[in-house]
């Protein structure tokens, strides 16, 4: 392991936990905004904008550690760690973006509503 290599890779590692934060902010809020939630679907969602980028920080953590007490080239392998775990949450939340009921589906109509009655009211 070289220190040039430990170093670049530390760094993208921690450039692609902000990417993994605004990834997670707005795919999250995207699915939130268009399908309606379960409370246990909103804490995966809510956990998953810490985790991942912790996991980021974990990995470079762990090659810096291996670096520095003689660890072999097969330690950069931990710098896959955040990206298996990326694809594990793109694919849940692409499933869950395509599942359930959305909050668009049906407008919510409060009783004695008409339509033709809004309708005549923008008119004057």
């Amino acid at each position: 392991m070289t220190m040039g290599w430990t170093l670049a890779g530390t760094f993208t590692q921690l450039m692609l936990a902000g990417f993994l934060f605004m990834m997670v902010v707005f795919s999250a809020s995207g699915i939130g905004n268009g399908v309606v939630l379960g409370r246990l679907q909103l804490a995966i969602f809510n956990a998953s904008v810490f985790v991942l980028p912790a996991l980021c920080v974990l990995s470079a953590g762990i090659v810096v550690y291996l670096h520095l007490h003689g660890g072999g080239a097969s330690s950069y392998a931990w710098y896959a760690m955040p990206l298996g775990a990326m694809a594990v949450y793109l694919v849940y939340a692409v499933a869950v973006a395509r599942s359930g009921p959305g909050r668009f589906d049906r407008p919510h109509q409060p009783p004695g509503w008409r339509p033709e009655a809004g309708a005549r009211d923008r008119r004057q």
